[in-house]
């Protein structure tokens, strides 16, 4: 029984094909078919029901693929770990912070990094629609700062910290409340344009969570891009206070009150890392930073 193996067998539970699992490890169909025919073979029962168009796993065969994915996720640990006893502390620390987030809750952290491994290089990216989530999940990142749902651990095998309360503020620009007046009630909106991002690229839809039905959206790719939108008045929306503080505070934009509007919606900024994945010194300095 080999880790090839594991990975294919894995990779086919994913893709839902012998091609697609080919494909995502650039082996050939017959080599995966071979491969996973043996690991069958060794294991002494059916790992497969081959009944219908598409392989599927049979009972024992799910009980077999959870511990196979732990065992390479311990492999990869592993790997991790043996590259950072070799090399000591990482060349290069990669940080991702989502747009809804300010960055500036990193920097006295990062700062211990440059005091305690000069030689460190740090990177540092800002990411759209929790993209810095999956760029964590993927290997592109060290450490991300971003919004946070229990539900995102489905999309890969995470741990986080709280940094803290991540708020959503209701905003639109003055020019609109001289046109429309000050809204008082959700109905006060239904004449407005909503504002707001596309939807998420994993857990979070605005469109479902305040459901106002038959009116206009205007959609960017972007927080960033929202909020200048809004500060030019082409309608109202919901924003992380992150974003609007400096526009509150000058007075480009108003803050819309109304009760219970979004009070369902809890949301929290964590920093994450890859449970995967060993953590290097300057990572493990940044991580142990947030207590």
């Amino acid at each position: 029984m080999k880790i090839q193996q594991l990975q294919m067998l894995n990779a086919l539970s994913e893709t839902g094909t012998l091609q697609g699992a080919a494909d995502t490890l650039h082996r050939t169909q017959s080599a995966v078919s071979m491969a996973l025919k043996k690991l069958e073979d060794e294991a002494g029962f059916p790992l497969f029901d081959r009944e219908g168009y598409r392989l599927k796993l049979t009972a024992y065969g799910e009980q077999f693929l959870r511990q196979a994915r732990e065992v390479l996720r311990q492999q990869q640990r592993l790997q991790s770990l043996t590259q950072q006893l070799r090399e000591g502390a990482e060349p290069m620390l990669r940080i991702a912070y989502d747009h809804t987030c300010a960055p500036s809750s990193l920097f006295a952290a990062m700062r211990t990094v440059q005091a305690r491994y000069p030689t460190t290089d740090l990177l540092l990216n800002g990411e759209s629609q929790l993209r810095a989530l999956r760029a964590v999940r993927e290997g592109d990142a060290d450490i991300a700062l971003t919004p946070w749902l229990p539900v995102f651990r489905q999309h890969g095998d995470f741990e986080t910290k709280l940094v803290r309360p991540f708020e959503l503020l209701v905003v639109l620009a003055p020019a609109l409340v001289r046109e429309f007046g000050m809204p008082k009630q959700r109905r006060d909106l239904l004449d407005i344009p909503m504002l707001m991002p596309q939807n998420q690229d994993i857990g979070i839809n605005l469109d479902q969570m305040i459901r106002m039905p038959g009116q206009q959206r205007i959609r960017a790719n972007d927080s960033i891009a929202q909020r200048e939108l809004l500060v030019a008045g082409m309608g109202w929306g919901i924003v992380p206070a992150d974003i609007v503080g400096d526009e509150l505070s000058r007075g480009d934009l108003v803050l819309i009150e109304i009760p219970d509007f979004i009070n369902q919606v809890h949301l929290e900024i964590h920093i994450v890392r890859s449970a995967e994945r060993i953590a290097g010194p300057a990572a493990q300095l940044i991580w142990n930073y947030f207590s």
